[in-house]
């Protein structure tokens, strides 16, 4: 039998011996050494240590980690920009769940993982962040949450001071373009009397489960203007000012009508055509490109998506959820396809992440359609006329 003293004598010899032949120096707190002579420092030497670069979740939040600018400070002397990020917390134009007025920051947390240096298309081998375009981030309009009308009136203001100045870019586009964060649907409306002012009357490609068009007296109840003012009726009052053309068309409709004849005329009379839902199993996704693509011609066109334009289970965060929808494969391919496209606006809205799951699927989602909407505006510049 082994004397068990001398074993341990051993093993502790044998343990001690390692250590020495691998010559084992332990970090001290924070991996950094604190007194001179120790060699666990960083290769190089403390002077190389870079804080500023190298990490997407540090200093404030952005979309896709884009620089920010005060769009709205009161100076000739901000920094110039071609296309810009606008946040619309609102959500007080809603007839559901409530809940997206916090869809802006749902969002730029989706986008966390994407940045200009990590943003090349493994489909198209292009970098939207690293082309002619400078893209900011604007953050949010200061919007009142207490009264719906002051509020559009102040999106209205900010849409119009952001799209108002030089862009940085003059040879390729003298008007910035702006791609919103929403927000209910409501807010489209501000976003397409800038898109008017700058750029005259536009097609509209609407991605939505629901029409959009109602006429405030059905939906709002003709209690009062205040209450014909929403997410459902914004279309019917941006056809009533004039503002899009009779060359619009929506894609991804599957949402019940209120009147089973009269909806769909008065759909029709505010220049709309309709892509359903279930259309993409006998059309495929190349069929509705097609459709969309010669729907709106060659005019100037503004993209509106509703992330509800998604099957739930692809996008259960947002108010007014319709099972049956597109996939978010189907939805970001229709987007690529419409590449060539004179695009001078653009959204992701209806974005609730209150009722996100844990995984984030609705912000992911929402934030790589923002990424397709700016990608389609750096792929083809528009000059004004």
């Amino acid at each position: 039998m082994f004397d068990q003293g001398a074993l341990k004598g051993l093993v502790i010899c044998w343990f001690g011996r390692a250590i020495l032949a691998r010559d084992i120096v332990f970090p001290p707190v924070g991996g950094i050494s604190a007194f001179t002579g120790h060699s666990q420092t960083a290769i190089g030497g403390e002077d190389v240590i870079d804080i500023a670069t190298g990490s997407q979740f540090s200093g404030l939040m952005t979309f896709a980690n884009l620089p920010y600018v005060n769009c709205f400070a009161d100076t000739a002397e901000i920094e110039k920009y071609d296309v810009a990020l606008l946040g619309a917390p609102f959500d007080t134009g809603v007839t559901a769940r409530p809940g997206a007025r916090f869809g802006p920051g749902g969002i730029r947390a989706g986008s966390r993982r994407i940045s200009p240096s990590a943003g090349w298309s493994i489909y198209t081998g292009e970098n939207s962040f690293a082309d002619w375009a400078k893209v900011v981030d604007c953050g949010d309009a200061p919007l009142t949450f207490l009264d719906n009308t002051i509020a559009l009136k102040q999106l209205d203001k900010a849409h119009k001071v952001i799209s108002g100045r030089i862009a940085n870019t003059t040879s390729k586009s003298e008007i910035p373009r702006i791609v919103t964060l929403g927000g209910d649907h409501t807010t489209t409306l501000s976003a397409l009397r800038s898109t008017h002012e700058r750029w005259g009357r536009v097609s509209v490609i609407h991605f939505d489960s629901h029409i959009d068009t109602w006429d405030p007296e059905v939906l709002g109840g003709g209690v009062s203007h205040y209450a014909g003012v929403n997410h459902g009726t914004f279309l019917h009052l941006a056809h009533e000012e004039g503002l899009i053309r009779n060359t619009s068309i929506h894609a991804g409709i599957r949402a019940p009508i209120t009147r089973r004849r009269g909806d769909l005329k008065n759909d029709i009379r505010c220049g709309f055509e309709i892509v359903r839902a279930r259309d993409i199993d006998r059309m495929g996704v190349d069929g509705i490109i097609k459709k969309l693509k010669e729907r709106v011609g060659d005019s100037r066109v503004y993209i509106s998506v509703d992330i509800d334009v998604l099957d739930p289970a692809f996008a259960p965060a947002t108010g007014t959820a319709e099972v049956g929808g597109w996939t978010t494969r189907e939805l970001l391919t229709i987007l690529d396809g419409l590449e060539g496209l004179q695009i001078i606006g653009a959204d992701v809205v209806e974005v609730a992440p209150i009722y996100d799951n844990p995984g984030e699927t609705t912000v992911l989602a929402a934030a790589e359609v923002a990424h397709s909407l700016i990608t389609l505006m750096v792929q083809h510049p528009v000059k004004a006329s």
